[in-house]
């Protein structure tokens, strides 16, 4: 099998990428740890660090996978929905005396079948991943809807269940901790692994990548089945971090997501993406929102903040980009 020039370098030092990303989300990290931490006297706390963290995992995790799917070429605007729905089953199962386990295992199934689901709708009906993946937001939040219409899925106080998100590891919110585990793996995944190559690759040059020999079909059910599977992971999270399920729980966490990777350095085009980039894109956003309620400012203006550090950030990479090139 023929592998294009762009897998072979990136194959040979898969580091290298970071020499040119990150730059501009570094930038706008430091620039507002140092606001915050002279405008707030308590931003720098413990307490207010750890909340810090614990605000930003829940968006981290399905924008790795959202990343995944932006590097390929796609776009997934169903992982809201998806996280709601799996953090909805994995609940109801709980409630109705399955084990923590089997129900947690059911969970992330669900989120990889309908990611694969996504997958193959786009790739066999050859549908727009736009218009497949909005229609499966709405098919999603309705199955939650009628999930929780009639018995609210609620008071899950399971120790263990409730441990996974409000427990902590060495000091360490566990929450965070298993961030960091899927942190580890999806960077091996992307950087490390002949799929992640191939991610790139067809994100890169769809065609040209098919005439390499790159099964490209298989490749983006894949993507979509780990998008899906992170989306549920997050919302198993997100259901031991609120011991409840609501119908809009992970509404607009698909926006947050793409925010996330794009000001992370992730191309809308496809070709490009880091996934230490979406730890910092992650971080900026729950910066901005945590900022916002030091500072005593309506968070309505998170949404016009969020969208000036779209701009910066990707002016900054494209800048960057040209400079090194």
């Amino acid at each position: 099998m023929m592998i294009n020039s762009k897998e072979i370098t990136i194959a040979k030092n898969p580091l290298s990428i970071f020499k040119r990303e990150g730059i501009g989300v570094l930038f706008i990290l430091i620039i507002m740890f140092l606001f915050l931490s002279v405008s707030s006297p308590t931003f720098l706390s413990v307490e207010n660090i750890s909340n810090l963290l614990l605000q930003s995992v829940f968006v981290m995790i399905v924008a790795f996978g959202t990343m995944f799917v932006l590097s390929m070429g796609g776009i997934d605007l169903s992982v809201g929905s998806v996280l709601g729905l799996c953090g909805g089953v994995t609940g109801w199962l709980m409630m109705s005396g399955t084990n923590m386990w089997i129900a947690i295992l059911a969970g992330m199934i669900l989120g990889a079948l309908i990611g694969a689901f996504n997958g193959l709708v786009i790739t066999k009906l050859r549908i727009s991943p736009f218009l497949a993946t909005f229609a499966m937001l709405y098919i999603a939040r309705g199955l939650l809807f009628l999930l929780t219409s009639e018995d609210p899925i609620r008071n899950l106080s399971t120790p263990g269940f409730k441990f996974l998100a409000q427990g902590s590891f060495l000091g360490i919110p566990m929450a965070v901790v298993i961030t960091f585990i899927v942190f580890v793996i999806c960077h091996f995944l992307f950087h490390s692994t002949s799929f992640g190559r191939r991610v790139i690759a067809v994100g890169s040059n769809k065609e040209a990548s098919h005439l390499s020999g790159i099964s490209t079909d298989s490749v983006k059910i894949r993507v979509y089945a780990l998008s899906g599977l992170l989306a549920a992971v997050a919302g198993i999270l997100l259901t031991s971090r609120l011991t409840s399920v609501q119908p809009l729980m992970g509404d607009a966490y698909e926006l947050d997501a793409i925010a996330a990777a794009v000001i992370g350095g992730t191309s809308m085009f496809g070709g490009k993406g880091s996934v230490v980039g979406v730890v910092g894109g992650a971080v900026i956003l729950a910066l901005v929102s945590n900022g916002l309620d030091l500072l005593a400012v309506n968070q309505f203006y998170r949404l016009i903040i969020t969208g000036l550090i779209i701009v910066i950030a990707v002016g900054a990479e494209r800048f960057t980009s040209v400079k090194t090139n």
